[in-house]
């Protein structure tokens, strides 16, 4: 079946294709009665714009642009899905893409978005990109998520509630052996973490593995501070959690009693465990809302967006509920 068009339209509605346009897309010059008309004609004939030629009258395209690390991760994803559904809701398509951690690849991503006329980006920023970035910032709004790079404008969270928390808690139970797994120090978050965590701590033995948001990293951290005998092991990102909690199940460390486990983001898998994981808790689904709504409106207003910072909890739960005994009380 052959697509209505706009010149279909004016003819069934005894105009010129112009005044249908016109009427079509409100215009008060154009008498309420002809608008009516050719809106009920266009309804009759199941009549639909073209997106294209619609984005090149307004020099709008109705969709933004997202750029995040990868797929497989949970917290992308989940951060992927967020923004979605709140440009979804503002009648805004979402295109989104992956780059791997790869600088190159972000770059690449930026240069075929801006292709695609996007009306604007978020994306989660990579050392080595800040011109790039800055060089699409001046083409069309730009907002970064998860991370900061210099001035760019950002949506982070705070680590300082959720791990001064977690940390206040491990001691009030006895721990004084303690390890951090840290994510890589090329990050604004691994930095931010790490610095928190060390100030937490002060006064404590603690270990630090120093590795990357990924879960075999998360694995052989675990496995290293097992092996040096901490009795509480805290993550600085999902995919360690889950490399430090499969690193526990066979080292046959049982989580709760012999070893506390605090991860980092809450995950349903999480709490799903023989004794649900405590965790430092960024509310992944609100930091995707508030950069979609935040580029959005910023797209809307003709402004420059802003950065917010967004705080995190501490959720305790079962595997940080034992209390150690013995040379640690």
């Amino acid at each position: 079946m052959a697509t209505t068009t706009l010149k279909d339209v004016a003819a069934a509605a005894g105009v010129s294709i112009s005044t249908a346009s016109r009427s079509l897309a409100g215009n008060t010059s154009i008498s309420k009665a002809t608008r009516t008309r050719v809106q009920d004609v266009a309804e009759k004939l199941n009549y639909r714009p073209n997106a294209q030629a619609r984005a090149l009258r307004s020099a709008r395209s109705h969709a933004i642009g997202l750029i995040i690390p990868n797929l497989d991760n949970p917290y992308f994803a989940a951060m992927a899905a967020a923004v979605e559904k709140e440009a979804n809701t503002q009648g805004i398509a979402t295109i989104i893409t992956s780059c791997g951690e790869d600088p190159e690849r972000l770059v690449t991503a930026l240069e075929a978005l801006g292709q695609r006329r996007v009306d604007g980006i978020i994306a989660v920023p990579l050392a080595g990109t800040k011109d790039a970035l800055a060089q699409s910032q001046e083409q069309r709004p730009l907002v970064l998520i998860d991370r900061e790079l210099y001035s760019l404008p950002s949506v982070v969270s705070d680590p300082s509630p959720g791990i001064n928390d977690a940390v206040a808690q491990l001691k009030d139970k006895g721990h004084t052996k303690i390890g951090y797994l840290s994510g890589p120090q090329e990050t604004s978050t691994g930095r931010q973490r790490l610095e928190v965590f060390k100030q937490a701590a002060q006064g404590m033995d603690i270990h630090i593995h120093q590795g990357n948001f990924r879960h075999r990293e998360g694995y052989k951290g675990a496995i290293e501070l097992l092996q040096a005998e901490v009795t509480a092991i805290v993550a600085g990102d999902f995919m360690m959690t889950a490399g430090a909690l499969e690193a526990c199940h066979n080292a046959g460390k049982a989580i709760g009693q012999e070893v506390a486990l605090v991860g980092f983001d809450d995950f349903i898998y999480l709490r799903f465990q023989a004794a649900p994981i405590s965790v430092v808790d960024q509310d992944v689904a609100c930091m995707g809302r508030t950069a979609a709504a935040e580029l959005i409106a910023s797209i809307e207003d003709k402004r420059q967006p802003q950065g917010k910072i967004l705080p995190t909890r501490y959720i305790p739960r079962m595997s940080t509920a034992h209390e150690v005994q013995g040379e640690n009380t």
